[in-house]
Formats: C-alpha cells, sequence, structure tokens
C-alpha cells in the first residue's frame, strides 16, 4: 500500500521548484528502517571540477514532523560525491544499504567567510520555504567545495571526523590530553620526531587513558601533564604509549582523516614522510607484548584558518599485536627481515584499517572555553567552611569556572534528606559531605586539586591560621556565628579575601559580606545583618514549621534547589566583584528574590528590610 507524505512535505516539494538547479528524481517514500521521509535529488552545477561533478545525486531525509525536526542531505549511493570535505560528516558507504552515503552536509552553520551564524537561519517551521531553503544551501554548499571555498581565512580550523574503533572491549575508553597554546613551544624541533607515551589515571573519572608524559626515544620527557596528579594504571590496564609528530595535517584531499595505512602511507608520501622508518622502531617494541598499544598521531594546527599554528592536534590510534617473532613466519624467511615483511604486509598491510579511539583535550582552555571567572578570581586558592547546600553548589560553580586549588572544610554527614538541594545523591547518604563533595568536583575537571578537611574548624585561632595559610580566598557558607567568631580570632600577616554567603527564609534572600585584610571582621559582618534578622525571624514564626516526617522534631530549613543555585550564581557574581576590586572596607549587600504579576523576576539588591522600610515611611 503506498503511503502517502504528510501536506507539509507536499507543500516543501512544491517550495522545491523554484530551485533552478535541484531535480526531484524520486519519493519522497517513508523509509521504516529510519523512520524518516526519502527524497532522491539530483543538484547541478554548471561544470564539474575535482571531486565534484556537473550533476551529483542526494538523498533528503525529512522527520515526520516537516517543517520541524531534521532536514539532511546524504550523498547518494550511486551518482552521489564520494569526497570527504569540510562542513561535512565523514563520508563513507553506508554499512547497512541505505541507498546513500554518510557523509551529511552541514548546512546549518555558517560556511567560508560568513562570520555571523545569525546570517544563516533556517526556516523551521515555515513548510513552504524549509526545504527549498536547505536545497539552495546545498547548492551553496557545493559551489564553496568545487572552489576550495568552504574555509576562509579568520575561520575556526575544522578537524575532520574520524571513523571509531569497532574494537571489542575498547568502545568505551577515551585517551585525553592537555595540549594548548601555553605547551606549544615544547615541540619546537620536534616535528618528524617520534617517542613514548606514558599513561596515567585521573582520580573518581574511570575509562581514561590520560597523557603522563612524552618522552623522547632517550626517555627524556618532551612535555608532562599540566593537571592534577595522576595515579598509575592497574596491570590489567597498562598500555604501550608511542607518539609521531607529523609537519601538517593528517588528512586525504580535500578534507578526510585517513582510514587505512594505505591513506597514512600515501599521506606521509606527499610530505615526505616515511611511514616504514617509525614502524621499523616500532615494530620491536610490539612484538610479543601482553599489553595493548597505542600510537598518538600529531601535527601541529592554527586556531584559525590562515594563522600560524598554536596548538598540537592529537589522534589516538589502537595498534595490532605482533607475535614474539620467534622461529619461522609462514611465507617469509625465519630472521629479523622475514618478521618485518610478515608484519609490514600481513598487520600493517595497506588495506588494513586505522583503529581510531575517542580522543580529547582537557586542557582548561578547551574545556572552559564556554564561560570562565577571571584570573584574579581562577587562580586564587580558595577555602570553602561549610558544604552543606549552598557551600556544595558553590563550590562546583567555581570549579567549573575554572577554580584548580580548593579546600573543602565540613564535619558533617551527608543525609538523605540533604539530597534535594546538594550536589550529591542518595548513594552517599551516610558519607562525609567533604569527600563527597570532592569526588564531584574531581569528576568535573582534570586539573582542580581537592583538599580535604572533614573536620570541625579548629577552636584554635593559631591551628586555623596553619590550616588556611595556602588559601588566598576563605569563604564560609556555615551561616554560624560560631564558625565565624571562631574565624574571627585567627589573624594573617598576608590580606586575604573573607567572604560569608548564607540564604534567608525559604532561600528567598541571599546575604552576602565580603573584605579584603588580615582577619575576618566578625563584628562588621553581626553590625549589618543584625537589622535583617528580626525580619528574617517573623518569616519563620509566620509560617509552619518545616518537619522532616514523624519523629523528627527538629525544624528544617526550607528552601528548593533551584533556589540554592540561584543564590550560588550570585555568590560567584559577588566573589568576581571581590577577587577584583579587594575592598578594604566591609561589603555588605543583600540579594531578594523579586517577583510581580507575570512571575519570577530574579535576584535583586535589597536596601532594608522591609519592615525597616514600611516604619521609616
Amino acid at each position: 500500500m503506498t503511503v502517502l507524505p504528510p501536506p507539509a512535505i507536499e507543500r516543501g516539494l512544491r517550495g522545491l521548484r523554484g530551485v533552478a538547479a535541484c531535480a526531484v528524481e524520486d519519493g519522497p517514500r517513508f523509509n521504516e528502517q529510519v523512520k524518516r521521509w526519502v527524497l532522491t535529488v539530483t543538484l547541478r552545477r554548471d561544470v564539474g571540477a575535482e571531486f565534484v561533478g556537473a550533476a551529483t545525486r542526494w538523498c533528503v531525509l525529512l522527520d515526520e514532523t516537516y517543517p520541524f525536526g531534521r532536514v539532511s542531505f546524504y550523498p547518494a549511493a550511486k551518482g552521489g560525491m564520494t569526497a570527504t570535505f569540510p562542513h561535512q560528516s565523514r563520508n563513507e558507504p553506508s554499512r547497512d544499504r541505505r541507498g546513500w552515503r554518510e557523509g551529511r552536509l552541514c548546512l546549518d552553520t555558517p560556511l567560508g567567510g560568513e562570520r555571523r551564524v545569525f546570517v544563516v537561519r533556517d526556516p523551521v517551521g515555515d513548510a513552504d520555504q524549509r526545504l527549498r531553503w536547505h536545497a539552495e544551501r546545498a547548492v551553496e554548499w557545493l559551489h564553496r567545495a568545487a572552489n576550495d571555498q568552504l574555509l576562509a581565512a579568520g575561520d575556526p580550523f575544522e578537524l575532520p571526523d574520524r571513523p571509531h574503533t569497532t574494537v571489542r572491549g575498547w568502545l568505551r575508553e577515551r585517551v585525553v590530553h592537555d595540549e594548548s597554546a601555553a605547551s606549544f613551544t615544547a615541540w619546537d624541533g620536534q616535528v618528524g620526531s617520534f617517542g613514548h607515551v606514558r599513561f596515567g589515571v585521573l582520580k573518581d573519572i574511570g575509562n581514561v587513558f590520560a597523557v603522563k608524559s612524552f618522552e623522547t626515544q632517550r626517555g627524556e620527557v618532551v612535555r608532562a601533564w599540566s593537571g592534577r596528579e595522576l595515579g598509575d594504571l592497574a596491570k590489567e590496564r597498562r598500555v604501550n604509549g608511542f607518539w609521531w609528530l607529523w609537519p601538517q595535517p593528517v588528512v586525504v584531499r580535500p578534507w578526510q582523516a585517513p582510514g587505512t595505512w594505505r591513506d597514512l602511507r600515501r599521506i606521509a608520501k606527499a610530505m615526505n614522510v616515511d611511514v616504514d622508518v617509525t614502524l621499523r622502531w616500532l615494530f620491536p617494541q610490539l612484538r610479543g607484548s601482553k599489553s595493548s598499544s597505542i600510537l598518538m598521531l600529531g601535527y601541529p594546527m592554527p586556531k584559525r584558518v590562515g594563522e600560524d599554528a598554536s596548538e598540537v592536534h592529537w589522534d589516538a590510534l589502537l595498534l595490532p599485536r605482533l607475535d614474539e617473532g620467534v622461529g619461522q613466519p609462514r611465507g617469509f624467511r625465519p630472521n629479523a627481515r622475514g618478521w618485518w615483511h610478515r608484519d609490514r604486509y600481513g598487520k600493517f598491510a595497506d588495506a588494513v584499517a586505522l583503529e581510531y579511539l575517542y580522543m580529547d583535550n582537557w586542557s582548561g582552555d578547551r574545556l572552559q572555553a564556554r564561560g570562565r571567572l577571571p584570573r584574579a578570581v581562577r587562580d586564587c586558592n580558595i577555602a570553602v567552611i561549610g558544604v552543606g547546600a549552598l557551600g556544595s553548589v558553590l563550590s562546583e560553580m567555581l570549579v567549573r569556572a575554572g577554580v584548580e586549588n580548593i579546600a573543602l572544610v565540613d564535619e558533617d554527614v551527608l543525609e538523605s534528606g540533604n539530597v534535594n538541594r546538594h550536589v550529591a545523591t542518595l548513594v552517599d547518604v551516610g558519607k562525609s559531605k567533604v569527600p563527597v563533595v570532592a569526588q564531584r568536583l574531581r569528576q568535573t575537571s582534570p586539573t582542580v586539586r581537592v583538599v580535604e578537611f572533614s573536620e570541625k574548624l579548629s577552636s584554635d585561632a593559631k591551628a586555623i591560621e596553619t590550616q588556611l595559610d595556602e588559601y588566598d580566598i576563605i569563604i564560609d557558607c556555615t551561616s554560624s556565628d560560631v564558625a565565624l567568631s571562631t574565624l574571627e580570632r585567627a589573624w594573617w600577616s598576608i590580606p586575604r579575601i573573607f567572604a560569608s554567603f548564607s540564604l534567608g527564609f525559604a532561600g528567598k534572600r541571599l546575604f552576602s559580606f565580603g573584605v579584603s585584610g588580615n582577619r575576618f571582621p566578625h563584628s562588621d559582618f553581626a553590625r549589618g545583618v543584625r537589622p535583617w534578622l528580626e525580619h528574617e525571624s517573623k518569616a519563620w514564626a509566620d509560617n509552619d514549621e518545616v518537619l522532616e516526617g514523624a519523629g523528627c522534631w527538629s525544624p528544617l530549613f526550607p528552601a528548593r534547589y533551584d533556589d540554592v543555585v540561584l543564590a550560588a550564581a550570585v555568590c560567584v557574581k559577588e566573589l568576581e566583584t571581590l577577587g577584583t576590586q579587594r575592598p578594604t572596607e566591609p561589603r555588605f549587600r543583600v540579594f531578594a528574590q523579586a517577583s510581580s504579576d507575570d512571575g519570577f523576576q530574579g535576584f535583586a539588591p535589597e536596601n532594608a528590610p522591609p519592615v525597616l522600610e514600611a516604619l521609616a515611611t
């Protein structure tokens, strides 16, 4: 039975008729395998070019929800383009013979020279125009591809898609390094060289092989991991590691990562690189090893097209295992040369596929590229006293924003009732809060160094001074006068930033206090917060006590997790101000949640408690 396409897709087809360079050949037909409508079209150009013919066939896949959902252009299996270009997924044949290849075009992102994202506006929701828009973008894409204009000077440098290994046991493993512009000079004079890689593990982060060091063939360290200290790999996870630095991007023209050893040898030949020289050094170290081996294949790359290289990119290849090389290799002479030829034309033969592992750059520049604190704050050593609701969320926000050295101080144990507004989960109930939060922070950042103090803040001034001496910013999140008065008795010869953050009733207010000095001025803080306490106590009295359940007679502090997160975000902003301005006079501010008939309006500064404002009026 013929299934008719939805009316919206029919409208899209009518709009497509206005694209002169696009001719509909077949469809749309509903494909049960992918649950999408498939339309076959031919896109024509005036003349052909290398890798791009004058006429190319494409399969256009539409979601059932068109004009919403996805619109995807794939090269057809017959008559489609076989090369891979920038702004395109890896263009391999489909393994399940769907009728199209895998090289989906990236049409809804800027192409060469389109500097602003808003110039590329996919008309989602417009049934008449959306399919036509994508077809016109595909024609434009082909024109730019044929004329080598998909990338322009100043565009972000684009890495080609890499295939991923199918080797069992390695599907979830990830190799990470921390290359950046700061480490680039370490590779001066190393292009064309190869050597050893030492791997380590990151505490609390599983399935990761972190590069501990790159070393020359003689064992000299080229560069080492810059994050927190790495542990040794467990015996069953040990791997042999090697690196090889090439002079230019390792790509098959026009822009595809090599898929086989043949591809790699052809690219190497164009760069005057001899693959077999490296393999002759590598084979004796692989031969007979019971451990797996990883080859880090790298090259210098720029941040933007047309700029000088400023960072080393690495791919990680899982290497085949080689026999011990004892006896006579079948078909070859029983000597070293025979074994060399046996492996070179066997497990490293041209047709053998390269096994890529997942590779990530976990440098701070990459992980925090989407947002980080100014250096005046993130380079500070920070101590957080109290990692309950507000303290745990604030600590996580600081680490996500680039803070690399943090201490946590708290004696409490996590209870099940804490979980609804804490970064911990129910699996952590019964554990000390400090190690639970510390684990969370280590899983968030590979560079953070967390010092754990799972004990009460000492009442001895000298002990506090010693314990917190290395910290530039000391934050109190305890809401405890006892902790603040204890902190007041300590004195440091070098001024530091002190901050105290606490929530008002139901998390509707945040009390923020900060100063730069040699001690925490508890009296100044008390003087600032005192007028607000009467109002807060009245709010408590006017509301029923919040009890955790039968048999629990201790009233709880009511506040939802979203209130805590909002308040913690304001704390980060306050710390940003304190870190950059370093005020020597106490800075006390109150922020209150504002609302109107339209709903929530945000956190806004409040100058005086409402009770006092009413009296003044």
